[in-house]
């Protein structure tokens, strides 16, 4: 496993980060789209093409994103996608599932959630039980249909909070590249006293988050790498500021407002 540095202003992997690391031993690319954003995907797909590389995209934050009016999870030979609880579609447990139009790949995944086989008692391969239950599937299928609306909702908030707190200093809004169209699972600041600020508002009964506290390379579980700050510099210096302030469908603009008053008052 190879990780890439993000690209200094959207937080989404940096192609030319993936043109470096690519060896003879690479074989794919994970792309993802975090925080609801998508990544540059024309010159990720351009770099696969080029080494013979697979994609999977990574929208589990990114239900609906498009990427020059194209739907992320369309591009790669497969998406995941994460319908846990919080997020932009969730169930209310776990729950998660896999995109491809490859028909193979679609039936060798499925073996894969049941067991191995798609036929009970028949197991073909090892597999796991990762099968969605049915419960979640009906929460799903009731709230698919008010998605489009509640992505425009969060929309619509990132742009009140952008109006509020593009004036005010030290506070760095999200960057949304033109050809991106981002969901906003999380709205996610970058502040240079990230610490300071997230306990101003939380003294002030407001909720913020650190997602996340620490970049993929340096989590204790890839310590055997022996990652440095200075080869994921983006990724490193994000780690100290971002912040991620509430966000939700269902936000008022009188909620939002009593937030970016507190911001500017610290």
């Amino acid at each position: 496993m190879v990780f890439c540095d993000t690209d200094g202003a959207t937080f989404t992997i940096d192609p030319a980060a993936i043109e470096a690391a690519i060896t003879p031993r690479t074989v794919g690319i994970i792309p993802v789209h975090l925080y609801g954003q998508p990544a540059d995907m024309d010159a990720i797909m351009a770099i696969a093409r080029k080494h013979k590389l697979w994609v999977i995209e990574d929208c589990a934050q990114a239900h609906l994103a498009r990427y020059k009016g194209q739907q992320v999870g369309t591009f790669g030979a497969a998406a995941t996608y994460s319908f846990y609880p919080g997020k932009n579609l969730g169930a209310m447990g776990d729950a998660g599932a896999v995109a491809t139009n490859d028909d193979a790949l679609a039936e060798h995944m499925t073996m894969l959630a049941r067991h191995g086989g798609l036929v009970k008692h028949q197991h073909h391969i090892e597999g796991i039980n990762s099968r969605l239950d049915g419960m979640q599937a009906a929460i799903l299928s009731a709230k698919l249909p008010h998605l489009a609306q509640w992505t425009r909702a969060r929309q619509n908030a990132a742009k009140f909070y952008d109006a509020g707190l593009n004036q005010i200093e030290d506070v760095v809004v999200p960057q949304v590249a033109s050809d991106r169209t981002h969901v906003y699972h999380l709205y996610t600041i970058r502040h240079p006293r990230r610490d300071a600020l997230a306990a101003h508002l939380n003294a002030n009964g407001v909720q913020t988050a650190i997602n996340y506290p620490t970049a993929l390379p340096f989590l204790a579980a890839y310590a055997r790498f022996g990652h440095r700050p200075e080869q994921f510099p983006n990724a490193s210096s994000d780690q100290g500021k971002i912040l991620s302030l509430p966000m939700f469908a269902e936000i008022t603009e009188k909620q939002q407002g009593e937030v970016i008053e507190l911001i500017r008052k610290f």
